[in-house]
C-alpha cells in the first residue's frame, strides 16, 4: 500500500473540488507573480483517494511499459525485421512527433472537457489497440515476416505515440486538477517505485522465458501482454472523484493551434526558457534505440540480455524517481530538474565507457542510468504545471511538446551516423547538447516564489465518482 500524504489543507494549489469559472483570462500575465490559478482548497479525503487512484493507474501502466521499452524491446524488434540504422533512427522521430502534434491539436478539447478523467480513460484504452494489432499480425505471419511489415510496424508505432501524447497531456491535466502541488513529487516517486518493482518482477518471470524462445513469436506474446495490461490500467480511472468543470467555450481552428503556441512562447519568458531546456534535453532520447544495439555488438552478447537491460532501466527510473520526488516536494521542482538534467548528460558517456573498458555484465549500468530520462521528462511537466493557471495546462503542455519535437528531425541522421561512423561521434554530440541544457537549468526561476494565490472558497462536498 503506498504511503498517502498528509492533509494538504492550506497548500496553494488547484484542488479536486469545484472551481470558479475563469473570468476572461484565467492565467496570470506571463512572467507575473501568482501564476497558479486560484482554485478550491482540496478535501483531504478526496485528495487521498485521487492520489491512490492515480498511483494505481501509473503502477499498472508501468507494468505495460516495461514490456515495450523504446530503448530496448521496440528497436530490437525493428532490427529483427529491418536491420538498418536509418530505419532504427525513425523510431524516436515518430515517437516525439506523435507525442507533440496530436496533443497540440487536441489541447482545447482536453481543456474544455468537463471531466478530465474521461479523457485519460479513453486515451489509455486507445493505446492498447496498436499492440493488439501488432500481436495479431506477427502471429499471423510468424513463419515468414513479409518485406512490407516494417512499414506496418512504423505506422502502429506512430499511432501509439500519438495516443500516448494525448494520454500524457490528459494525465498531467488530471494531476494538475486533482493533486495538490506539494504532493506531485511524491506521486511520481511512489507510482514509479511500486510500478517499477512490480514490472521488474513480471519481466523477470515472463520476458526472459519469451526471449529465450526467440523469433517473431516472442514479440507477439510481448505485444499481446502490453495491450492487455494497458487496457487494464484504464480501469483505475473509474476510482477518481472529480467535480465537473464549467461548460467548454468554442473550439479554435486547427491552424490556430500553431499560431497560439508560437504566441505563448513569444510572450512568456518562463515558458520560453523551459522549452529551450526541454528542446535540448530531448536530444538524449535520440540515442534510445542505439543503446541496445551498442550492447548487442559487444563480444558474447545474446538477445536474452534484453531482459536484464529492461529491468536495469526500470530500477534506475524507480531510484531516480524516489530521489527527485522527495527533492521536488521539499526543495522545489527546479532543484530536482537541475539534478536530473545533469545526470542525463552523463548517460551517453557512461554507455561508451562501459562498452570500451568494462566486462559485458556491467553494461546494464548504462540502462540503469538512462532510467533518469523519463523521470526528467515527467519533472519538466510538473514544473510547467506550477507556472501557469490550471485552465491553460493542456495548451502549455502541448506547446512544450511541440518544441521538443523539432530536434527529432535529426533522429534518422543520428541513426545513419551510427551506421557510418560508429557510436562515439553521435553519443559525444548528444552528451554535449544535454550538458548545455543542464547548465541552463540554473537560470530557471522558482515557481513557488511567484506568490500565493487569493483566498480559496469553502469546499463543496458534493462529489461523485466519474
Amino acid at each position: 500500500m503506498p504511503h498517502v500524504p498528509p492533509d494538504p489543507a492550506g497548500s496553494p494549489c488547484p484542488g479536486s473540488l469545484p472551481r470558479q469559472p475563469d473570468s476572461g483570462g484565467a492565467a496570470a500575465a506571463p512572467g507575473s507573480p501568482g501564476r497558479s490559478e486560484p482554485g478550491d482548497r482540496p478535501n483531504p479525503n478526496v485528495a487521498r483517494r485521487n492520489f491512490l487512484a492515480l498511483t494505481l493507474h501509473q503502477v499498472v501502466f508501468r507494468v505495460a511499459w516495461i514490456f515495450k521499452t523504446e530503448s530496448v524491446i521496440m528497436p530490437a524488434f525493428m532490427d529483427m525485421i529491418a536491420d538498418s540504422g536509418m530505419i532504427r533512427g525513425m523510431l524516436p522521430l515518430l515517437n516525439r512527433c506523435g507525442q507533440s502534434v496530436a496533443p497540440l491539436l487536441l489541447a482545447d478539447r482536453i481543456a474544455g472537457a468537463r471531466f478530465k478523467s474521461r479523457a485519460l480513460r479513453r486515451s489509455t484504452i486507445s493505446m492498447s489497440l496498436p499492440f493488439f494489432v501488432l500481436a495479431g499480425s506477427i502471429w499471423l505471419y510468424r513463419s515468414a515476416i513479409p518485406s512490407w511489415f516494417p512499414a506496418v510496424y512504423l505506422l502502429a508505432y506512430a499511432v501509439f505515440f500519438c495516443l500516448h501524447g494525448v494520454n500524457e497531456t490528459s494525465y498531467s491535466t488530471v494531476q494538475g486538477k486533482l493533486i495538490p502541488v506539494v504532493w506531485r513529487g511524491r506521486l511520481a516517486a511512489v507510482s514509479n517505485t511500486i510500478g517499477s518493482l512490480v514490472a521488474v518482477c513480471l519481466a523477470w518471470w515472463l520476458l526472459g522465458t519469451w526471449l529465450q524462445v526467440g523469433g517473431p513469436e516472442a514479440f507477439a506474446k510481448i505485444f499481446l501482454f502490453v495491450g492487455s495490461v494497458m487496457f487494464s490500467a484504464s480501469l483505475a480511472t473509474l476510482l477518481l472523484q472529480e467535480r465537473a468543470d464549467a461548460a467548454p467555450g468554442p473550439r479554435i481552428r486547427r491552424r490556430q493551434h500553431f499560431r497560439e503556441a508560437s504566441g505563448r512562447i513569444r510572450q512568456d519568458a518562463v515558458l520560453r526558457g523551459l522549452c529551450l531546456i526541454a528542446g535540448m534535453f530531448v536530444f538524449s532520447q535520440l540515442l534510445f534505440p542505439h543503446y541496445q544495439r551498442l550492447g548487442l555488438e559487444l563480444p558474447g552478447a545474446e538477445p536474452v540480455l534484453l531482459m536484464d537491460w529492461v529491468i536495469a532501466q526500470h530500477l534506475g527510473a524507480a531510484a531516480f524517481s524516489n530521489i527527485a520526488g522527495q527533492m521536488a516536494d521539499r526543495l522545489g521542482t527546479r532543484a530536482a530538474l537541475r539534478l536530473l538534467t545533469a545526470a542525463a548528460a552523463c548517460a551517453p558517456l557512461l554507455a561508451l565507457g562501459l562498452a570500451w573498458w568494462a566486462p559485458l555484465k556491467w553494461y546494464c549500468l548504462a540502462f540503469f542510468w538512462i532510467g533518469v530520462i523519463p523521470v526528467t521528462l515527467r519533472m519538466q511537466v510538473n514544473y510547467l504545471l506550477e507556472i501557469v493557471a490550471r485552465s491553460e495546462h493542456p495548451s502549455y503542455i502541448s506547446t512544450m511538446g511541440l518544441c521538443m519535437a523539432l530536434p527529432f528531425l535529426l533522429s534518422p541522421l543520428i541513426g545513419a551516423m551510427v551506421q557510418w561512423f560508429g557510436f562515439t561521434p553521435p553519443f559525444l554530440f548528444v552528451a554535449g547538447i544535454v550538458s548545455v541544457a543542464a547548465f541552463r537549468t540554473w537560470t530557471m526561476p522558482e515557481p513557488r516564489h511567484f506568490g500565493s494565490p487569493p483566498a480559496e472558497p469553502a469546499p463543496d462536498p458534493d462529489l461523485t465518482p466519474r
